[in-house]
């Protein structure tokens, strides 16, 4: 009976390296850059009641930008 046992545990040994080598592991997520401005940040919160929050981020960053280029294309202009 104890060699019984001795081969079972011998066996599930086994069979645990087996499914263990088996295993795939997944690669590391990479890290994404954040590229919006700072002042959007908290508009991608919308992704918690079912808006894209990300579309919504880089609209408004592209809005933002849009304005902030008009705003220094007037300043140029007054200062001429």
């Amino acid at each position: 009976m104890n060699k019984k046992i001795r081969i079972s545990a011998i066996f599930g040994v086994i069979v645990v390296l087996g499914l263990a080598a088996c295993t795939k592991q997944e690669p590391p997520k990479p890290m994404i850059s954040d590229t919006g401005r700072p002042e959007t940040r908290s508009v991608e919160a919308a992704n918690a009641v079912g808006y894209n929050g990300t579309a919504m981020r880089q609209k408004l960053d592209k809005a933002l930008d849009a304005n902030d280029a008009q705003t220094q294309k007037m300043d140029q202009a007054a200062n001429q």
